[in-house]
């Protein structure tokens, strides 16, 4: 970066923002004008649709004192922010459970390409966790596999296929949050388990990642067997630079994830906590905050290298690394409408490519595979807040096409129901033919007594876990099982088809369900 760059836009350049709307607001506007901020990350509250979200990228490149960080949580599956403007993508077990390396390519490649002709230049993904744990309440069907070999093939593929469309992809969330029992946004995570075994399941795909990732987002994970104190590795000098560094071999760029997250601002403060984090080795700093506050962090950053606290040298360092991936030369110069009609040509073909990918992913867990058809069924299903898990209404609308008139129930019920509930439920479905629908059972124990209770009260019973595969464990062996690892419309209608069309499987499940179970009761 030029030596001549005054102190406060080297500070700034490293700060990421969070808008608070849908428009480029006046606040923000500033502080990117002024280079106290040097990006945005978008979220699902910025977007209304293409035209408009287009728009909002060029205002964000044009006001930007710099080449800015433009990046987004654009994973697949439970997070993605822009499949209501941009094509749907599959979580990343579900993109695992197909086998197929080409697969995993072809998502990134629409993904990276659309988000490059869009105007948005980082990629927060792929998810390199592995999902050892059932329980856990934020990773699940993010992360391919529980097992850290799959995980690197599969995010290896997905980082060339990334960076061949010139998207830059952030790998993330180390040092590992597979088999954390709590929600870093929330509450500190934490991982208690001896080092060698941190060395061989979390820290795996990371250092296979090292040479080829170009950046890297640190989560608010605690490793006890590296930190005694309760110490989140973006605060954490031993894990930043020691072992990431050092041990690792990543000399890449460094994110850390919001810092407006409970796991760190609710301890140490948002200011102070940005600090802390590019002390510890952190480069370019989430703050998905208002434009005030992250105004005062920028401040505090500033006075905290006046003061002698913090090297300029750090924050030189840190600008290099982000000059290297984001330089002034790839600043963003097309209007708005000229990418809006490019993206609009592809969508259609890019829907149809993503929507085969499901065909290979949905799997069968244990049974056999049902068929739908002229004989009632009774479809059961969670009233989720995001997701219709509309099963019912694509079974319906397949059985017309295939020249069946449907005889299909509707049953919904509560994410968690309770025993009157479930009570209920199970006396509406007596003797009946019985879908039921799960999502996320074991954090959810309402939907494990209504699955075991359903399946002895019906003449015929099989299940559809449409997120994680763990749910199966609320059946006997006896019982049929399916996972789409993505509770999608996409996934659900490409079921629908398979499920009247008598067609088998192809998936496989990317998760050990046996060891896993083991692993479930000796937590619980």
């Amino acid at each position: 970066m030029p030596e001549n760059l005054s102190l406060e836009k080297a500070v700034g350049r490293l700060l990421v923002g969070r808008l608070p709307g849908k428009t480029l607001d006046v606040q923000f506007k500033q502080l990117l004008e002024s280079g106290t901020a040097g990006g945005i990350c978008i979220f699902k509250d910025n977007v209304e649709d293409l035209k408009q979200l287009a728009g909002l990228v060029s205002e964000i490149g044009k006001a930007s004192a710099f080449n800015p960080i433009i990046c987004v949580d654009q994973e697949g599956g439970a997070v993605q922010r822009f499949d209501d403007v941009l094509t749907p993508l599959p979580s990343l077990m579900a993109l695992a459970a197909t086998g197929n390396e080409k697969h995993v390519e072809t998502a990134a490649v629409v993904n990276g390409r659309q988000l490059r002709t869009l105007g948005v230049n980082c990629v927060l993904s792929p998810v390199i966790d592995v999902a050892s744990n059932p329980l856990n309440p934020i990773i699940g069907t993010r992360a391919f596999s529980s097992d850290p070999k799959i995980v690197t093939k599969y995010a290896r593929a997905m980082l060339e296929a990334f960076m061949q469309e010139g998207v830059v992809p952030v790998v993330k969330h180390y040092p590992g949050h597979g088999d954390t029992g709590q929600d870093s946004h929330s509450e500190l995570a934490v991982i208690d388990r001896p080092q060698k075994s941190v060395e061989e399941l979390e820290l795996a795909p990371f250092k296979n990642c090292a040479q080829l990732a170009p950046a890297l987002l640190a989560g608010h994970v605690w490793l006890t067997a590296y930190e005694e104190r309760a110490l989140p590795a973006t605060l954490s000098k031993k894990l930043m630079q020691d072992v990431l560094r050092k041990e690792l071999g990543f000399d890449g760029l460094v994110f850390t994830d919001d810092m407006m997250m409970k796991a760190v601002s609710g301890h140490y403060g948002l200011s102070e906590s940005a600090l802390l984090a590019i002390e510890a080795g952190c480069d370019v700093i989430l703050l998905c905050c208002s434009a005030d506050e992250l105004k005062n962090a920028h401040q505090f950053i500033v006075e905290a290298v006046r003061s002698g606290r913090l090297k300029e040298e750090r924050i030189r360092e840190a600008c290099d690394r982000v000059d290297k991936l984001f330089p002034e030369t790839a600043k963003l110069n097309s209007e708005p409408e000229s990418r809006v009609s490019q993206l609009s040509n592809w969508l259609a073909d890019d829907l149809a490519r993503i929507f085969a990918i499901y065909r290979d992913s949905i799997c069968l867990l244990k049974g056999d595979m049902p068929v739908v058809d002229e004989k009632p069924l009774t479809v059961v299903y969670p009233k989720h807040p995001r997701y219709p898990l509309a099963l019912a209404q694509f079974l319906k609308e397949r059985l017309v096409l295939a020249g069946i008139k449907p005889s299909i129930e509707e049953l919904s019920y509560s994410v968690n129901p309770d025993q009157d509930e479930i009570k209920t439920l199970v006396a509406k479905s007596e003797g009946k033919n019985v879908a039921l629908v799960t999502f996320r059972a074991g954090l959810n124990k309402g939907q494990e007594v209504l699955a075991d209770h359903l399946e002895k009260a019906a003449s015929a019973f099989f299940g559809v876990a449409a997120d994680i595969p763990y749910d199966c464990d609320a059946v006997s062996d006896a019982a049929s099982y399916i996972c789409t690892f993505d509770p999608s419309n996409m996934a659900m209608e490409q079921l629908a088809i398979m499920l009247v069309h008598g067609e088998k499987a192809k998936g496989a499940c990317p998760v050990a369900l046996e060891t896993q179970k083991k692993q479930n009761e000796i937590r619980a």
